[in-house]
């Protein structure tokens, strides 16, 4: 029989049916799932964001850092910040994960979730490869800060730039450092006595984007004499020989050796059983929700199956980018706004995104992709231009100024 109740009441009762909400994560997925449910449930939903890290900042910010475009404090953002939104942000690391109980535990607390994001992003591992931790890096903004100040002494010589195992985040990150090097020693007086190599693990460049962009990149590399190794897995990296030795036999050496740390799913993640095969969280393309009850995973951390292939053997999966973080976020917390108010639960992400590669002078070029495409995904490049490079700074301040 159905019971008439005045719409207050009905508020009231389903705003309580679902208490709260937990994110494991601040960065961009985390941070904004938090701030979309904080805009469509009252205050008496509680929302909470675990995150070790103080500060928030974006991943493509950091060549700015390094080459001296931009401070620091000029693109990082405190997370607790976020509480002034009326999210409870705590600053502790996770250590366990029971996702069929939606209970975490944290080095401080114990928490029960009526709803639960895992935004926990990549771990970078050095150690992955014996010797690894010798090369500078630019995938953390401490080892950004530290490149920018070899790159400002080096003379010339030999550089090699690593993309050692896959996936990574930000799949064109060390063709946009190729190219942004290139530019800085040529403005320098030394890039006529500067080679420089990029050897990646990948079999062509940036292959889930597709045969357009693999080949605008590969002309690039070409136009401005950049060598370019395809399928090179390092075994080990020999610093006092400075020289990286491969699977395959072949070695390079180097006088300035630049890397992609190895990435791996957090080990709360793995430890609670939520990776398959490929070493991150399975997620349905559109929901992002795992196998687990009220449980979404979201970002870096997941891995989403796309449909297609380039060759058989050759398996597509949605690339790691910000840019999708995001969207998975927003999407997510219009699921979880929806059910916690007795609402029919929408399809939370339409594989659409973007990505902007910088190529130095201040000049970018753009790609658009809608990645659940058949057979598959479709993206659309443009010339490289100034334009591009503002819209690239535009989105970035336009992100921070959205969540923070």
């Amino acid at each position: 029989m159905a019971s008439f109740l005045p719409t207050g009441r009905i508020h009231k009762r389903r705003a309580t049916m679902a208490t709260k909400t937990v994110i494991l994560g601040g960065g961009v997925g985390g941070v904004a799932t938090a701030c979309t449910l904080r805009g469509l449930l009252p205050k008496e939903h509680e929302i909470v964001v675990v995150e070790r890290k103080p500060t928030f900042q974006l991943g493509a910010t950091k060549t700015w850092v390094m080459l001296g475009q931009k401070r620091l404090e000029d693109v990082t953002r405190r997370v607790d910040a976020l509480r002034a939104k009326g999210i409870r942000v705590l600053e502790e690391s996770v250590e366990a994960i029971d996702p069929a109980k939606r209970e975490v535990k944290t080095t401080k607390s114990s928490l029960v979730a009526d709803y639960l994001v895992i935004a926990l992003g990549v771990e970078l591992n050095a150690a992955a490869i014996p010797g690894l931790d010798q090369a500078e890096t630019f995938y953390t903004i401490e080892g950004a800060i530290r490149l920018g100040k070899v790159i400002k002494e080096f003379k010339g010589g030999a550089v090699v730039i690593l993309n050692p195992r896959l996936p990574i985040k930000c799949p064109p990150a060390p063709y946009e450092v190729a190219f942004l090097l290139d530019h800085g020693f040529e403005k320098a007086g030394i890039r006529e006595k500067t080679s420089i190599t990029l050897c990646t693990a990948e079999p062509q460049p940036v292959p889930t984007a597709g045969p357009q962009v693999s080949g605008a990149i590969r002309d690039e590399l070409a136009k401005r004499k950049i060598g370019y190794q395809t399928a090179k897995k390092p075994k080990a990296v020999e610093a006092g020989r400075k020289a990286v030795a491969f699977e395959d036999g072949s070695e390079v050496k180097y006088d300035l050796l630049i890397t992609v740390l190895p990435h791996e799913a957090p080990k709360a993640v793995r430890d609670a059983g939520l990776v398959n095969a490929s070493g991150w969280i399975p997620v349905d393309p559109k929901t992002l929700k795992t196998s687990a009850e009220r449980v979404w995973a979201i970002g870096d951390v997941t891995t989403v199956p796309l449909p297609g292939r380039y060759k058989p053997e050759v398996p597509l999966v949605l690339p790691k980018a910000a840019v999708f973080a995001e969207a998975h976020g927003r999407g997510v917390a219009a699921q979880i706004a929806a059910q916690a108010q007795g609402k029919e639960s929408p399809e939370g992400f339409d594989g659409k995104g973007f990505c902007v590669v910088e190529f130095g002078g201040h000049h970018a070029m753009g790609g658009e992709g809608a990645f659940f495409e058949i057979p598959h995904p479709k993206v659309t490049t443009r010339v490289p231009d100034l334009a591009q490079f503002e819209e690239k700074l535009a989105w970035a301040s336009k992100f921070l100024e959205r969540y923070f």
